[in-house]
Protein backbone atom coordinates (compact mmCIF):
# COMPACT_ATOMS: atom_id res chain seq x y z
CA UNK A 1 0.00 0.00 0.00
CA UNK A 2 1.20 3.42 -0.72
CA UNK A 3 0.33 6.60 0.81
CA UNK A 4 -0.03 10.43 0.30
CA UNK A 5 -1.27 12.68 2.81
CA UNK A 6 -2.47 15.65 2.08
CA UNK A 7 -1.22 19.08 3.45
CA UNK A 8 -2.55 22.69 3.75
CA UNK A 9 -1.05 24.47 -0.15
CA UNK A 10 1.90 27.01 1.46
CA UNK A 11 2.88 29.78 -0.82
CA UNK A 12 0.75 28.98 -3.35
CA UNK A 13 2.44 25.66 -3.78
CA UNK A 14 1.31 21.45 -3.33
CA UNK A 15 2.48 19.79 -1.13
CA UNK A 16 2.56 16.08 -1.78
CA UNK A 17 2.99 13.48 1.27
CA UNK A 18 4.11 10.26 -0.68
CA UNK A 19 4.78 7.43 0.98
CA UNK A 20 4.58 3.45 -0.44
CA UNK A 21 3.71 0.78 1.69
CA UNK A 22 4.95 -2.38 0.24
CA UNK A 23 2.76 -6.00 0.44
CA UNK A 24 3.66 -7.24 4.17
CA UNK A 25 4.53 -10.86 3.25
CA UNK A 26 4.77 -13.09 0.01
CA UNK A 27 4.96 -17.17 0.41
CA UNK A 28 6.65 -19.35 -2.56
CA UNK A 29 7.04 -22.72 -0.86
CA UNK A 30 9.77 -23.39 0.37
CA UNK A 31 11.64 -19.95 0.61
CA UNK A 32 9.25 -17.31 2.36
CA UNK A 33 10.07 -13.03 2.16
CA UNK A 34 9.29 -10.66 4.47
CA UNK A 35 8.78 -6.89 4.45
CA UNK A 36 10.78 -5.33 7.03
CA UNK A 37 10.29 -2.05 5.79
CA UNK A 38 8.22 0.14 3.34
CA UNK A 39 9.43 2.32 0.42
CA UNK A 40 8.30 5.47 1.26
CA UNK A 41 9.18 8.45 -0.93
CA UNK A 42 8.82 11.10 1.80
CA UNK A 43 7.09 14.54 1.37
CA UNK A 44 7.75 16.52 -1.62
CA UNK A 45 6.23 19.61 -3.45
CA UNK A 46 4.79 18.85 -6.69
CA UNK A 47 1.61 20.11 -8.34
CA UNK A 48 0.63 23.03 -9.38
CA UNK A 49 3.03 23.59 -12.13
CA UNK A 50 5.50 21.55 -10.55
CA UNK A 51 6.50 18.04 -12.39
CA UNK A 52 9.54 15.82 -12.67
CA UNK A 53 10.84 12.46 -10.63
CA UNK A 54 11.78 11.45 -6.85
CA UNK A 55 13.70 8.75 -6.90
CA UNK A 56 14.91 6.45 -3.89
CA UNK A 57 17.79 4.25 -5.08
CA UNK A 58 17.73 0.40 -3.28
CA UNK A 59 20.85 1.92 -1.15
CA UNK A 60 18.65 4.45 0.36
CA UNK A 61 19.49 7.90 -1.41
CA UNK A 62 16.80 10.59 -2.66
CA UNK A 63 17.10 12.50 -5.69
CA UNK A 64 14.60 14.46 -7.87
CA UNK A 65 14.60 15.75 -11.54
CA UNK A 66 12.38 18.81 -13.07
CA UNK A 67 10.71 20.86 -10.38
CA UNK A 68 9.60 18.43 -8.07
CA UNK A 69 11.58 19.83 -4.81
CA UNK A 70 11.90 17.29 -2.13
CA UNK A 71 11.32 18.02 1.72
CA UNK A 72 13.39 17.55 4.66
CA UNK A 73 11.50 14.59 5.51
CA UNK A 74 11.92 11.08 6.23
CA UNK A 75 11.98 8.38 3.37
CA UNK A 76 13.26 4.76 2.72
CA UNK A 77 13.13 2.19 0.20
CA UNK A 78 11.40 -0.99 1.26
CA UNK A 79 13.34 -3.60 2.80
CA UNK A 80 12.92 -7.15 2.48
CA UNK A 81 14.20 -10.60 4.04
CA UNK A 82 14.22 -13.84 2.80
CA UNK A 83 14.50 -16.95 4.57
CA UNK A 84 14.87 -20.54 3.17
CA UNK A 85 17.15 -23.21 3.11
CA UNK A 86 21.08 -22.77 3.13
CA UNK A 87 22.18 -23.49 -0.25
CA UNK A 88 18.67 -23.01 -2.21
CA UNK A 89 18.64 -20.93 -5.47
CA UNK A 90 15.77 -18.06 -5.02
CA UNK A 91 14.59 -16.01 -7.92
CA UNK A 92 13.21 -12.67 -6.79
CA UNK A 93 10.38 -10.90 -9.10
CA UNK A 94 9.79 -7.27 -8.68
CA UNK A 95 7.18 -5.30 -10.83
CA UNK A 96 8.40 -3.39 -13.69
CA UNK A 97 6.14 -0.06 -12.49
CA UNK A 98 3.42 0.37 -10.57
CA UNK A 99 0.17 3.05 -10.34
CA UNK A 100 -0.12 4.63 -6.71
CA UNK A 101 -3.37 6.27 -6.17
CA UNK A 102 -5.54 8.83 -3.88
CA UNK A 103 -8.77 8.30 -4.60
CA UNK A 104 -9.17 9.06 -8.40
CA UNK A 105 -5.69 10.49 -9.33
CA UNK A 106 -2.38 8.43 -9.63
CA UNK A 107 0.81 8.43 -10.24
CA UNK A 108 3.14 5.98 -11.62
CA UNK A 109 6.55 4.26 -10.13
CA UNK A 110 8.62 3.19 -12.66
CA UNK A 111 12.75 1.77 -12.77
CA UNK A 112 11.64 -0.46 -9.17
CA UNK A 113 15.15 -2.06 -8.77
CA UNK A 114 16.82 -4.20 -5.76
CA UNK A 115 19.85 -3.89 -3.87
CA UNK A 116 21.11 -7.65 -4.77
CA UNK A 117 20.62 -9.59 -8.07
CA UNK A 118 17.38 -11.11 -8.83
CA UNK A 119 18.51 -14.69 -8.41
CA UNK A 120 20.88 -16.00 -6.05
CA UNK A 121 21.87 -18.61 -3.70
CA UNK A 122 20.71 -18.58 0.07
CA UNK A 123 24.12 -18.40 2.11
CA UNK A 124 24.32 -20.00 5.39
CA UNK A 125 21.94 -19.04 8.20
CA UNK A 126 19.21 -19.13 6.17
CA UNK A 127 18.56 -15.58 5.58
CA UNK A 128 18.86 -13.04 2.53
CA UNK A 129 18.24 -8.89 3.19
CA UNK A 130 17.87 -6.79 0.54
CA UNK A 131 16.85 -2.94 -0.16
CA UNK A 132 13.87 -2.24 -3.48
CA UNK A 133 14.14 1.65 -4.68
CA UNK A 134 11.79 3.16 -7.44
CA UNK A 135 11.65 6.66 -9.24
CA UNK A 136 8.18 8.46 -8.61
CA UNK A 137 6.44 10.29 -11.78
CA UNK A 138 4.61 13.34 -9.91
CA UNK A 139 2.68 15.13 -13.05
CA UNK A 140 2.38 19.28 -13.36
CA UNK A 141 -1.30 19.08 -12.05
CA UNK A 142 -1.23 16.30 -9.06
CA UNK A 143 -3.41 16.89 -6.32
CA UNK A 144 -2.75 17.75 -3.08
CA UNK A 145 -3.02 13.79 -1.62
CA UNK A 146 -2.04 11.09 0.57
CA UNK A 147 -1.15 8.16 -2.31
CA UNK A 148 -0.82 4.51 -1.61
CA UNK A 149 -0.70 1.19 -3.10
CA UNK A 150 0.42 -2.45 -3.06
CA UNK A 151 3.57 -3.73 -4.60
CA UNK A 152 3.75 -7.58 -5.35
CA UNK A 153 7.22 -9.01 -4.36
CA UNK A 154 7.69 -12.73 -4.54
CA UNK A 155 10.64 -14.97 -4.30
CA UNK A 156 10.93 -18.90 -5.62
Amino acid sequence: MMRAKGMPAKLGVTILVLRLLTAGSAFAAPTSVNKTQDLNFGRVVGGAGYSGTVTITSAGSRTSTGSVIPLGTTFSPARFTITGTAGKSYTITLPPSMAINAGADQMTVTAITSSIALTGVIPAGGTVAFWVGGTLNVGATQRNALYSSNMNVSVK
